[in-house]
């Protein structure tokens, strides 16, 4: 059967990885240790804040694709969550940054979902070329080799590498040309519909939706719950819909 396929491209965060034993967690310890108590309720409600704002204009959205300007960013966020949390302590928000770089650098803070490994090495194995496509900060290329996977892809496009944000078809496209296929033999697959379904149709790209929790939804695309599903889906010769 002729292969309807050249390439698949994934998601980073909650489709290939999650986090030990949660961002907000994380956030919550990393602020303790820089000397602000706060609960992981009110993390979760500062974080719901923060990022509506920027997800509302991500579709259209650019900015430098530079590392100076990720650090200014993240910063920015940073100091929005800081002071959503009733603060503005700029020497707190440096023992934040720092502890939580600490944090995340070190071994089990980002973890594997059971079914990457055998997914990545069957497709790889199969002949298929692979791309990350993530809404992420300069420092994707950096936690990819921190979980051992970064031999696996083509190219890995953060949103940073690309100076825009998914659902802005534009990443998409970039990561395409980098690696020389035609949106119409490529399909994408992430956990969010809003981000990674919209944005890889809008360039042209096929799209599955990976629902890990099942969650009730009738979306208008493939949808799995296991990435192990995904060798078979494109070996079928059929265009994903």
């Amino acid at each position: 059967m002729p292969r309807r396929y050249d390439a698949v491209c994934f998601d980073m965060g909650y489709t290939l990885v999650w986090f030990y034993p949660s961002v907000e967690e994380i956030a919550r310890q990393a602020w303790h240790d820089a000397g602000l108590d706060v609960t992981v309720e009110q993390l979760r409600e500062a974080y719901s804040t923060v990022w509506e704002r920027e997800d509302q204009d991500a579709a259209t959205f650019t900015f430098p694709a530079t590392e100076a300007y990720d650090h200014e960013a993240e910063a920015r966020r940073r100091r929005e969550l800081l002071y959503y949390l009733g603060h503005s302590d700029e020497e707190l928000l440096r023992r934040y940054t720092a502890r939580l770089a600490e944090i995340y650098g070190a071994p089990g803070a980002l973890r594997l979902y059971d079914d990457v490994l055998p997914t990545l090495s069957s497709l790889q194995s199969a002949g298929y070329r692979l791309a990350i496509i993530s809404n992420w900060s300069w420092n994707l290329k950096d936690r990819c080799s921190q979980v051992s996977i970064g031999s696996y892809f083509d190219v890995i496009m953060a949103s940073a590498y690309a100076g825009c944000d998914k659902p802005n078809p534009d990443i998409f496209k970039q990561t395409l040309a980098q690696m020389g296929i035609a949106a119409a033999r490529t399909v994408h697959i992430g956990d969010r519909y809003d981000t990674d379904v919209v944005g890889a149709r809008a360039a042209g790209m096929d799209a599955i939706w990976l629902n890990r929790d099942g969650k009730p939804s009738d979306p208008d695309c493939t949808a799995v719950r296991d990435l192990r599903e995904l060798l078979d889906l494109v070996e079928r010769g059929k265009k994903i819909w």
